[in-house]
């Protein structure tokens, strides 16, 4: 037993400097400390690691401020000892509350500022942090991801030359901040916007923007100048400020997107696209379009008319989702709307294989845009398309399914049976 365990030491004194890099930039900070026993040569390691991880494993099971106070203790012990540059700082806690020990970490970390590549702040309790303005000095950064915090920009912005990926979860700051931020990070290539308080009305423009999420609350929306943008996540998760709309329309949401790839649209969004006239097409097309998923109200003539002039300006399209959904909208869905809606259909999808259709009614417009799919998608593979819960008579439903016509001789149409 003896001779084992002095094997395993030795084998752990000799593993290759790389090796124990890489297992040190794999653990959270608490871990990286405890490892000062299994070998004399990592005694000391840890100080040295440019990675530091804080999150729940790195405190006893606690609550309320204990949780906090235990988290901040270890924190300020592990820069304190820290020796060599910090190159990740990321705290993912769910203790950490608003304190000066953050404003201390940041001002230690921008002592440091030329190697720090990742940072990483997330305020877990109600109370939000304001960070300090240094935290924009910091020239080397690449990864910047706040949670939680409120943010008043310097008047002018000396650091972010690096940045690639920037995440704002419930962060306040204004509308010209955000503005003045993103365009002020020439490298950015993502941007997540996630319960934003502040900005109501978002304006971007950044030419090297190619991954762009935004879901929460605003009342309007501007892109110019995203022409590298591959993918778009856009959700409206509240319709209270619906009213208050301005400045929305499908050119100036939309209308930039000429490279876009996967669009992905949820909650209140499409009412958003649906101020002022809508045309069946776009000037330009989306011809690099391959994935495409909206919420339709099909009670709504104008959102209608948006969804097709979205299907008429993709030609490409390899997977296409819609989730229908009824609400009073803008004036009754007529007959003479039906049938206005279907001479507007005017393209081929000569790409689309998959096709998912959710919360089915019934209703002829839904038919209408499913027979029209069948009858224009030659490569078609797969339909799946589920009903809205006692929405419809299932079995009257796909007997009129089964009668439409199919430009895709392999075509399968599966019915999905609606959640119980």
């Amino acid at each position: 037993m003896e001779m084992d365990s002095c094997s395993t030491l030795d084998m752990l004194n000799n593993l290759p400097e790389s090796i124990l890099e890489n297992i040190f930039s794999r653990l959270p900070t608490r871990d990286m400390v405890r490892t000062s026993v299994l070998s004399t040569k990592w005694r000391h390691k840890w100080i040295s690691v440019p990675h530091l991880f804080f999150n729940d494993e790195c405190i006893p099971v606690s609550n309320g401020s204990v949780g906090h106070d235990k988290l901040v203790k270890i924190i300020n012990h592990a820069l304190l000892l820290h020796r060599d540059p910090i190159l990740t700082f990321k705290i993912s806690s769910s203790w950490l509350q608003t304190c000066s020990e953050i404003d201390s970490w940041i001002l230690y970390l921008s002592l440091n500022s030329s190697t720090l590549t990742e940072f990483k702040l997330k305020i877990s309790k109600s109370v939000r942090h304001s960070v300090l303005p240094c935290l924009f000095s910091f020239r080397k950064l690449i990864h910047l991801t706040l949670v939680g915090c409120i943010i008043v920009t310097p008047m002018r912005i000396e650091g972010f030359s690096c940045l690639t990926s920037l995440v704002f979860q419930k962060v306040t700051l204004s509308s010209a901040t955000l503005k003045c931020l993103v365009s002020a990070c020439r490298q950015l290539e993502r941007l997540t916007l996630i319960d934003m308080d502040g900005p109501t009305y978002i304006e971007l423009s950044n030419p090297k923007l190619k991954y762009l999420q935004i879901s929460g609350r605003f009342i309007g929306m501007c892109l110019k100048d995203l022409r590298h943008l591959v993918y778009a996540s856009f959700s409206v998760t509240t319709a209270a400020l619906l009213g208050q709309r301005r400045n929305c329309n499908f050119s100036n949401i939309l209308g930039s997107l000429v490279s876009i790839e996967k669009l992905v649209m949820g909650g209140w969004f499409m009412q958003y696209l649906v101020v002022g006239d809508v045309g069946t097409r776009l000037p330009s097309t989306y011809d690099h379009l391959k994935s495409l998923s909206f919420p339709l109200n099909v009670e709504d003539m104008k959102e209608i008319l948006v969804a097709i002039c979205l299907l008429n300006s993709s030609p490409n399209l390899q997977e296409l989702e819609i989730l229908f959904w009824h609400k009073r909208g803008n004036g009754i869905v007529t007959i003479m709307d039906v049938l206005e809606a279907e001479d507007q259909l005017e393209c081929t999808f000569n790409k689309l294989r998959i096709v998912n259709i959710s919360t089915l009614f019934g209703m002829e417009i839904e038919l209408v845009l499913v027979k029209f799919i069948l009858a224009n998608s030659p490569v078609l593979e797969t339909m799946n398309i589920s009903s809205a819960k006692n929405g419809i008579e299932v079995v009257t439903f796909l007997k009129v399914l089964l009668q439409f016509k199919r430009a895709s001789p392999q075509a399968k149409i599966v019915y999905l049976d609606p959640e119980t």
